[in-house]
């Protein structure tokens, strides 16, 4: 897979699927471009669809901690300037819905539309504590206690009993291929101070900003944070997944989307 020329030491990882108009996709914390599998057979037939791993995970660079989602922004940024793309649609889940918004912050020209998923704006006291107890584990490597951690918030209840084998399957991935421990934590501590909430009325291009009712980890009332503080922004809460949408129902999450983007594209 192709790698972006290192700035300021970190080289990005990415994979380009399909053609039409450019499509940015930003993963979550804790994973690779994989995270959007399932859409990417969805999104490539119309768009020119971009995924990577952002610092930290997966074929990317892993800079010591102490960088911030702003960072992180910039790293896709730079991805956009390697391929030669001015501006694109760009869509992050969780950790990557604040790269995206962070992203549309200090690149304005960059961003053509925007998609906020699964995310938050700044850190309620609940989420904060999640992300403390997921670093404090990453710091003290207890991989097994991070990777079950994760598995029962990131998963609605009942999908996970009835999906034995896929959860087995994403169990696996964050235990053996998530990041090592530099990844987990610098991307945990950059989630903690990360803050957009004074600077999103500046956002003026078109935005979707999704949630589910059974997320566990960035509850709808989050993203009617974010909504309330975009103009002009649109409000969808999916109902019956949990905090990873896009893998519990993925055709779902792909044509809410896919609605979206083609009527902003057009």
């Amino acid at each position: 897979m192709p790698v972006t020329p290192p700035r300021d030491g970190v080289a990005i990882n990415y994979e380009v699927h399909g053609d039409g108009p450019p499509l940015l996709l930003v993963s979550g914390t804790g994973h690779d471009l994989g995270f959007w599998a399932g859409q990417i057979p969805r999104f490539s037939t119309s768009f020119r669809t971009i995924v990577f791993d952002n610092r930290g995970v997966g074929a990317s660079s892993v800079p010591n901690p102490g960088y911030s989602l702003a960072d992180m922004a910039d790293d896709a940024a730079h991805l956009l300037d390697s391929l030669r793309i001015d501006a694109a649609h760009v869509m992050g889940f969780s950790m990557g819905g604040h790269i995206a918004q962070e992203l549309t912050l200090n690149h304005r020209a960059r961003v053509l539309s925007l998609g906020i998923h699964h995310s938050w704006t700044r850190n309620g006291a609940r989420l904060k504590k999640f992300q403390e107890t997921r670093l404090y584990l990453a710091r003290n490597d207890q991989r097994v206690a991070l990777a079950e951690i994760s598995m029962l918030a990131l998963h609605a209840s009942a999908y996970y009993d009835a999906h034995v084998a896929e959860m087995d399957a994403h169990r696996q991935f964050l235990l053996e291929k998530s990041p090592v421990n530099a990844g987990w934590i610098g991307q945990l501590e950059a989630c903690i101070v990360g803050d957009t909430y004074d600077r999103l009325p500046t956002i003026n291009v078109p935005t979707l900003i999704t949630c589910s009712n059974l997320d566990l980890i960035a509850s709808p009332h989050l993203s009617a944070e974010i909504h309330a503080k975009i103009p002009g922004s649109e409000l969808k809460i999916l109902e019956g997944t949990g905090h990873v949408a896009l893998m519990e129902d993925p055709d779902g999450f792909a044509e809410v989307c896919l609605e979206f983007l083609r009527r902003v594209a057009h």
